[in-house]
């Protein structure tokens, strides 16, 4: 199965997440991407929508390969198995990870200027995105949030590679996962439409009014 677009990815995940409805939740989405799959669900839920900022730590090269990332507040988590598999060397990790660190700054000098964070200390987090393919980022996430002493964490992605799917599920308080399946090269394979989103748009998304909360086909 290939989704249409992340809107129709989010539509999808809406329908199994209503019964938050009324829970107080608040719905994030990881990454611009991520941000597109959760408004959909924030709307159905009629919950208020931010964005968690994080930055994925790569190689260089024209095939990168993930190797950590880092998350709002200075928290960096490693993938240590592609580290160990690609044989990395200490001084590169700290070049690159103090790239991803000036990336993120820069992210939070976009989004924060006009964005403050919600409040969401002990507060249900629907955690989104448009796929999990390593899960180092939702990892960098789920630590975030948990440092931020939220009540519950929900974690919303529409396809993820199962064994990605179950390390996660153990580090959350729910999950719900539309699509697992057994490999997952690039999360963009499993749509039909996978643009960039740009800073304009998840901003847009972001500063719109608050929508009642809605109902989406079956």
């Amino acid at each position: 199965m290939r989704f249409r677009d992340r809107r129709e990815a989010g539509e999808r995940l809406a329908l199994r997440l209503r019964p938050l409805r009324g829970d107080r939740a608040v719905v994030l989405g990881l990454s611009e991407g991520g941000l597109v799959v959760a408004g959909e669900i924030a709307d159905v839920l009629g919950a208020p929508l931010d964005i968690l900022l994080t930055q994925r730590i790569e190689s260089a090269g024209p095939s990168p390969t993930m190797l950590g990332a880092v998350g709002e507040g200075g928290l960096t988590v490693w993938d240590h198995g592609a580290i160990r598999r690609f044989d990395i060397d200490p001084e590169d990790l700290t070049r690159l990870a103090d790239g991803a660190q000036a990336a993120l700054a820069r992210q939070v000098g976009v989004y924060r200027r006009t964005v403050a964070p919600i409040a969401i200390a002990g507060r249900t987090v629907v955690l989104a995105d448009d796929g999990a393919a390593t899960g180092t980022t939702a990892h960098t996430a789920i630590r975030v949030l948990r440092a931020r002493q939220v009540g519950r964490i929900v974690l919303a992605v529409p396809v993820a590679q199962a064994r990605v799917l179950d390390r996660l599920a153990r580090e959350v308080d729910q999950f719900v996962c539309l699509r697992p399946v057994p490999w997952l090269h690039a999360v963009r394979n499993s749509y039909r439409k996978f643009s960039a989103i740009a800073d304009t748009e998840a901003l847009e998304l972001l500063h719109r009014e608050p929508r009642r909360p809605t109902e989406v086909p079956r």
